[in-house]
Protein backbone atom coordinates (compact mmCIF):
# COMPACT_ATOMS: atom_id res chain seq x y z
CA UNK A 1 0.00 0.00 0.00
CA UNK A 2 1.41 3.43 -1.06
CA UNK A 3 0.69 6.58 1.29
CA UNK A 4 0.58 10.27 0.21
CA UNK A 5 0.75 12.34 3.02
CA UNK A 6 -1.62 15.09 2.98
CA UNK A 7 -0.39 19.04 2.83
CA UNK A 8 -3.41 20.14 5.16
CA UNK A 9 -6.22 18.20 6.98
CA UNK A 10 -9.53 19.18 7.94
CA UNK A 11 -11.31 17.90 10.42
CA UNK A 12 -15.62 18.46 10.97
CA UNK A 13 -16.94 17.86 14.09
CA UNK A 14 -13.38 18.27 15.69
CA UNK A 15 -14.23 18.37 19.46
CA UNK A 16 -16.66 14.91 18.70
CA UNK A 17 -15.20 11.55 19.91
CA UNK A 18 -13.70 10.48 16.80
CA UNK A 19 -13.20 14.10 15.41
CA UNK A 20 -11.33 14.80 18.25
CA UNK A 21 -9.17 11.96 18.24
CA UNK A 22 -8.29 12.73 14.72
CA UNK A 23 -7.16 15.73 15.59
CA UNK A 24 -5.08 14.91 18.24
CA UNK A 25 -3.04 12.03 16.17
CA UNK A 26 -2.47 13.98 12.69
CA UNK A 27 -1.49 16.72 15.31
CA UNK A 28 1.39 13.96 17.16
CA UNK A 29 2.45 13.26 13.89
CA UNK A 30 3.31 16.57 12.85
CA UNK A 31 0.92 17.23 9.84
CA UNK A 32 -0.75 20.59 9.36
CA UNK A 33 -4.66 20.16 10.31
CA UNK A 34 -7.45 22.39 11.26
CA UNK A 35 -10.67 21.49 13.00
CA UNK A 36 -14.25 23.09 12.30
CA UNK A 37 -16.97 23.05 14.78
CA UNK A 38 -20.19 24.95 15.79
CA UNK A 39 -17.86 26.02 18.75
CA UNK A 40 -14.52 26.74 18.23
CA UNK A 41 -11.23 26.82 20.73
CA UNK A 42 -9.77 29.60 19.87
CA UNK A 43 -6.40 27.28 18.20
CA UNK A 44 -6.64 24.57 16.54
CA UNK A 45 -10.70 23.98 16.14
CA UNK A 46 -12.47 27.05 13.96
CA UNK A 47 -15.89 27.97 14.69
CA UNK A 48 -18.18 27.26 11.57
CA UNK A 49 -21.31 25.92 10.06
CA UNK A 50 -20.54 23.02 7.64
CA UNK A 51 -24.10 23.44 6.34
CA UNK A 52 -23.34 26.93 5.16
CA UNK A 53 -19.49 25.91 3.68
CA UNK A 54 -18.59 29.16 2.32
CA UNK A 55 -18.33 30.94 5.61
CA UNK A 56 -15.25 28.43 5.86
CA UNK A 57 -14.06 29.07 2.15
CA UNK A 58 -10.86 30.56 3.31
CA UNK A 59 -10.07 26.89 4.88
CA UNK A 60 -11.25 24.89 2.23
CA UNK A 61 -9.12 26.64 0.16
CA UNK A 62 -6.05 25.52 1.92
CA UNK A 63 -7.10 21.48 2.66
CA UNK A 64 -6.27 18.91 0.64
CA UNK A 65 -8.05 16.66 2.36
CA UNK A 66 -11.58 16.70 4.21
CA UNK A 67 -12.10 13.95 6.97
CA UNK A 68 -16.15 14.51 7.78
CA UNK A 69 -16.83 13.11 11.24
CA UNK A 70 -19.96 15.60 12.12
CA UNK A 71 -22.64 14.50 12.84
CA UNK A 72 -26.00 13.77 15.04
CA UNK A 73 -25.71 10.56 16.42
CA UNK A 74 -29.03 10.04 17.88
CA UNK A 75 -31.45 7.61 18.27
CA UNK A 76 -34.41 9.75 19.66
CA UNK A 77 -33.79 13.36 17.75
CA UNK A 78 -36.09 14.79 15.36
CA UNK A 79 -36.12 13.89 11.55
CA UNK A 80 -35.94 17.18 10.51
CA UNK A 81 -32.90 17.79 12.42
CA UNK A 82 -30.98 14.81 11.66
CA UNK A 83 -31.83 15.38 7.57
CA UNK A 84 -30.52 19.37 8.29
CA UNK A 85 -27.24 18.08 10.30
CA UNK A 86 -26.50 14.23 8.57
CA UNK A 87 -27.62 15.07 5.01
CA UNK A 88 -28.20 18.74 3.96
CA UNK A 89 -24.46 19.89 5.54
CA UNK A 90 -23.10 16.51 3.87
CA UNK A 91 -24.43 17.83 0.87
CA UNK A 92 -23.09 21.50 1.10
CA UNK A 93 -19.92 20.98 2.55
CA UNK A 94 -19.02 17.98 -0.43
CA UNK A 95 -20.57 20.54 -3.35
CA UNK A 96 -17.97 23.50 -1.50
CA UNK A 97 -15.13 21.18 -1.48
CA UNK A 98 -15.08 20.14 -5.47
CA UNK A 99 -15.62 23.70 -5.65
CA UNK A 100 -12.31 25.13 -3.88
CA UNK A 101 -10.34 21.95 -5.25
CA UNK A 102 -10.33 19.80 -2.44
CA UNK A 103 -8.24 16.66 -3.50
CA UNK A 104 -10.08 13.87 -1.11
CA UNK A 105 -13.11 13.67 0.65
CA UNK A 106 -13.17 10.85 3.62
CA UNK A 107 -17.04 10.30 4.59
CA UNK A 108 -17.35 8.86 8.51
CA UNK A 109 -20.71 6.62 7.57
CA UNK A 110 -21.63 3.87 10.14
CA UNK A 111 -22.27 -0.31 9.82
CA UNK A 112 -26.09 0.83 10.39
CA UNK A 113 -26.28 1.53 6.95
CA UNK A 114 -26.87 -2.09 6.02
CA UNK A 115 -29.71 -2.10 8.37
CA UNK A 116 -30.84 -3.76 11.49
CA UNK A 117 -32.25 -6.85 9.44
CA UNK A 118 -29.41 -7.91 7.70
CA UNK A 119 -27.99 -11.06 9.39
CA UNK A 120 -24.45 -12.72 9.05
CA UNK A 121 -21.05 -11.15 7.75
CA UNK A 122 -21.46 -8.54 5.99
CA UNK A 123 -19.01 -6.90 2.78
CA UNK A 124 -19.02 -3.74 1.87
CA UNK A 125 -21.18 -4.52 -1.48
CA UNK A 126 -23.80 -5.72 0.95
CA UNK A 127 -27.30 -4.17 -0.33
CA UNK A 128 -27.91 -1.17 2.58
CA UNK A 129 -31.66 -0.94 3.88
CA UNK A 130 -33.23 1.98 5.91
CA UNK A 131 -34.90 -0.28 8.73
CA UNK A 132 -33.29 1.84 11.65
CA UNK A 133 -35.08 4.92 11.92
CA UNK A 134 -33.76 8.42 11.27
CA UNK A 135 -30.38 7.40 12.03
CA UNK A 136 -30.28 5.07 9.40
CA UNK A 137 -31.71 6.85 6.83
CA UNK A 138 -29.79 9.96 7.19
CA UNK A 139 -26.48 7.65 6.80
CA UNK A 140 -27.62 6.31 3.94
CA UNK A 141 -28.65 9.64 2.44
CA UNK A 142 -25.54 11.05 3.17
CA UNK A 143 -23.47 8.19 2.00
CA UNK A 144 -25.37 8.97 -1.58
CA UNK A 145 -24.57 12.67 -1.37
CA UNK A 146 -21.06 11.86 -1.51
CA UNK A 147 -21.25 9.10 -3.85
CA UNK A 148 -22.83 11.45 -6.17
CA UNK A 149 -20.10 14.07 -6.25
CA UNK A 150 -17.96 11.39 -6.91
CA UNK A 151 -20.06 10.32 -9.80
CA UNK A 152 -19.19 13.46 -11.53
CA UNK A 153 -15.37 12.59 -11.29
CA UNK A 154 -14.00 16.41 -9.78
CA UNK A 155 -13.33 14.92 -6.52
CA UNK A 156 -11.82 11.38 -4.90
CA UNK A 157 -13.98 10.08 -2.11
CA UNK A 158 -14.04 7.21 0.69
CA UNK A 159 -16.68 6.24 2.78
CA UNK A 160 -15.81 4.86 6.35
CA UNK A 161 -18.36 2.29 7.98
CA UNK A 162 -16.96 1.76 11.66
CA UNK A 163 -17.90 -0.80 13.75
CA UNK A 164 -19.20 -0.20 17.92
CA UNK A 165 -16.67 2.64 18.57
CA UNK A 166 -15.59 1.98 22.24
CA UNK A 167 -13.65 3.95 24.37
CA UNK A 168 -12.45 6.91 26.40
CA UNK A 169 -15.04 9.20 25.73
CA UNK A 170 -17.69 7.43 23.87
CA UNK A 171 -21.16 8.73 24.08
CA UNK A 172 -22.91 5.69 23.36
CA UNK A 173 -20.84 2.73 24.29
CA UNK A 174 -19.60 4.16 27.77
CA UNK A 175 -21.47 7.37 29.29
CA UNK A 176 -24.83 6.63 28.77
CA UNK A 177 -24.80 3.12 29.82
CA UNK A 178 -23.20 4.22 32.98
CA UNK A 179 -25.73 7.09 33.55
CA UNK A 180 -28.49 4.24 32.68
CA UNK A 181 -27.13 1.66 35.04
CA UNK A 182 -26.39 4.11 37.95
CA UNK A 183 -30.53 4.95 37.59
CA UNK A 184 -31.28 1.27 37.23
CA UNK A 185 -32.76 1.83 33.94
CA UNK A 186 -30.45 -0.33 31.82
CA UNK A 187 -31.81 -3.57 30.11
CA UNK A 188 -30.56 -5.79 26.94
CA UNK A 189 -33.03 -6.75 24.32
CA UNK A 190 -32.73 -9.93 22.90
CA UNK A 191 -31.94 -11.58 25.87
CA UNK A 192 -28.37 -10.27 25.57
CA UNK A 193 -27.59 -12.59 22.58
CA UNK A 194 -27.92 -9.42 19.89
CA UNK A 195 -24.01 -8.98 18.30
CA UNK A 196 -21.75 -6.33 19.42
CA UNK A 197 -18.93 -5.45 17.50
CA UNK A 198 -16.23 -3.85 19.55
CA UNK A 199 -13.70 -1.30 17.99
CA UNK A 200 -11.65 0.45 19.91
CA UNK A 201 -11.06 4.12 18.84
CA UNK A 202 -7.20 4.14 18.21
CA UNK A 203 -8.18 1.39 15.98
CA UNK A 204 -10.35 3.09 14.04
CA UNK A 205 -8.13 6.24 14.01
CA UNK A 206 -5.52 4.13 12.15
CA UNK A 207 -7.94 2.79 9.31
CA UNK A 208 -9.55 6.48 8.81
CA UNK A 209 -6.13 7.83 8.50
CA UNK A 210 -4.82 5.32 6.00
CA UNK A 211 -7.75 5.67 3.83
CA UNK A 212 -7.29 9.57 3.92
CA UNK A 213 -3.74 8.63 2.61
CA UNK A 214 -4.05 5.74 0.25
CA UNK A 215 -4.67 6.46 -3.72
CA UNK A 216 -5.82 3.19 -3.81
CA UNK A 217 -8.60 3.88 -1.58
CA UNK A 218 -10.58 6.40 -4.08
CA UNK A 219 -13.91 5.88 -4.38
CA UNK A 220 -13.63 2.67 -2.24
CA UNK A 221 -16.33 1.92 0.87
CA UNK A 222 -14.60 0.27 4.64
CA UNK A 223 -15.58 -1.98 6.61
CA UNK A 224 -13.73 -1.37 10.19
CA UNK A 225 -14.69 -2.98 12.66
CA UNK A 226 -13.35 -6.20 15.13
CA UNK A 227 -13.03 -9.15 14.20
CA UNK A 228 -15.91 -11.21 14.45
CA UNK A 229 -18.14 -10.08 17.61
CA UNK A 230 -18.95 -10.91 20.92
CA UNK A 231 -22.76 -11.20 22.64
CA UNK A 232 -24.36 -7.68 23.96
CA UNK A 233 -24.13 -9.15 27.65
CA UNK A 234 -20.66 -9.76 27.02
CA UNK A 235 -19.64 -5.69 26.37
CA UNK A 236 -22.40 -4.41 28.56
CA UNK A 237 -21.02 -6.84 31.67
CA UNK A 238 -18.14 -5.33 32.27
CA UNK A 239 -19.54 -1.37 32.97
CA UNK A 240 -21.95 -3.30 36.06
CA UNK A 241 -18.77 -4.82 37.08
CA UNK A 242 -17.00 -1.86 37.29
CA UNK A 243 -19.82 -0.88 39.30
CA UNK A 244 -19.75 -3.72 41.49
CA UNK A 245 -23.62 -4.45 40.43
CA UNK A 246 -24.92 -7.55 38.76
CA UNK A 247 -26.46 -7.38 35.24
CA UNK A 248 -27.07 -6.53 32.73
CA UNK A 249 -30.39 -7.39 32.91
CA UNK A 250 -31.74 -9.15 29.98
CA UNK A 251 -35.66 -9.37 28.63
CA UNK A 252 -37.01 -10.46 25.03
CA UNK A 253 -36.97 -7.73 22.46
CA UNK A 254 -40.58 -7.33 22.50
CA UNK A 255 -40.45 -6.01 26.47
CA UNK A 256 -38.06 -4.15 25.52
CA UNK A 257 -39.81 -2.34 22.52
CA UNK A 258 -42.75 -2.14 24.93
CA UNK A 259 -40.78 -0.10 27.65
CA UNK A 260 -38.80 1.75 24.65
CA UNK A 261 -42.29 2.56 23.81
CA UNK A 262 -43.20 3.92 27.12
CA UNK A 263 -40.22 5.55 27.87
CA UNK A 264 -40.45 7.98 24.65
CA UNK A 265 -43.87 8.84 25.52
CA UNK A 266 -42.77 9.95 28.87
CA UNK A 267 -39.84 11.99 27.63
CA UNK A 268 -41.67 13.49 24.99
CA UNK A 269 -44.33 14.52 28.05
CA UNK A 270 -41.51 16.22 30.02
CA UNK A 271 -39.49 17.21 27.11
CA UNK A 272 -36.69 15.32 27.49
CA UNK A 273 -35.03 12.64 25.01
CA UNK A 274 -35.12 9.08 25.43
CA UNK A 275 -32.12 7.29 23.46
CA UNK A 276 -33.14 3.87 24.43
CA UNK A 277 -35.80 4.08 21.52
CA UNK A 278 -36.88 1.81 19.76
CA UNK A 279 -33.98 2.24 16.91
CA UNK A 280 -31.34 1.40 19.86
CA UNK A 281 -34.02 -1.77 21.06
CA UNK A 282 -33.10 -2.71 16.97
CA UNK A 283 -29.86 -1.65 16.76
CA UNK A 284 -28.72 -3.93 20.19
CA UNK A 285 -31.21 -7.09 18.87
CA UNK A 286 -29.25 -7.52 15.13
CA UNK A 287 -26.93 -10.43 14.51
CA UNK A 288 -24.72 -9.62 11.83
CA UNK A 289 -20.90 -8.95 11.83
CA UNK A 290 -18.33 -7.18 9.56
CA UNK A 291 -15.58 -8.55 6.44
CA UNK A 292 -12.84 -6.43 7.69
CA UNK A 293 -11.04 -8.49 4.74
CA UNK A 294 -11.33 -5.23 1.85
CA UNK A 295 -9.37 -2.69 4.20
CA UNK A 296 -6.61 -5.34 5.36
CA UNK A 297 -5.92 -5.80 1.35
CA UNK A 298 -6.22 -2.34 0.43
CA UNK A 299 -4.99 -0.33 3.43
CA UNK A 300 -3.12 -3.04 5.53
CA UNK A 301 -5.17 -2.42 8.39
CA UNK A 302 -6.10 -4.66 11.32
CA UNK A 303 -7.42 -4.12 14.69
CA UNK A 304 -4.19 -3.98 17.00
CA UNK A 305 -6.11 -3.38 20.62
CA UNK A 306 -7.54 -6.06 22.37
CA UNK A 307 -10.79 -6.26 23.69
CA UNK A 308 -9.57 -6.15 26.78
CA UNK A 309 -7.37 -4.06 26.81
CA UNK A 310 -9.64 -1.51 25.19
CA UNK A 311 -11.77 -2.29 28.16
CA UNK A 312 -8.94 -1.87 30.97
CA UNK A 313 -8.43 1.95 28.92
CA UNK A 314 -12.03 2.64 29.12
CA UNK A 315 -12.23 1.63 32.99
CA UNK A 316 -9.74 3.46 33.71
CA UNK A 317 -10.96 6.83 31.88
CA UNK A 318 -14.67 6.63 33.26
CA UNK A 319 -12.13 5.91 36.67
CA UNK A 320 -10.78 8.98 36.09
CA UNK A 321 -13.90 11.25 35.19
CA UNK A 322 -15.87 10.33 38.56
CA UNK A 323 -18.37 8.02 36.20
CA UNK A 324 -17.78 5.25 38.64
CA UNK A 325 -18.60 6.88 41.89
CA UNK A 326 -22.27 5.82 43.31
Amino acid sequence: MSEQTPNKVMITGANGFIGNSLMRHYQQQGIDVVGVDLRGDGASIVEGDIGNPETIAELLDQCDIIIHTAALVSNALSDADMWRVNVQATANLIAAAEKHNVRRFVQLSSIVAYGNSAAGELHEDHPVHADGGSYVLTKLASEHAVLAAHAKGNIEIVIIRPGDVYGPGSRPWLILPLEAIHKGQFMLPEKGEGFFRPTYIDDLIRGIVLAAACPEANGEIFNLSCQGYISSKEFFSHHFSWLNKKGPMVVSTRLALIAANLATKLANLTGGVNEASTATVAQLSTKSWFSIEKAQRILGWVPEVSFEEGMDRSKQWATDQGLLKK
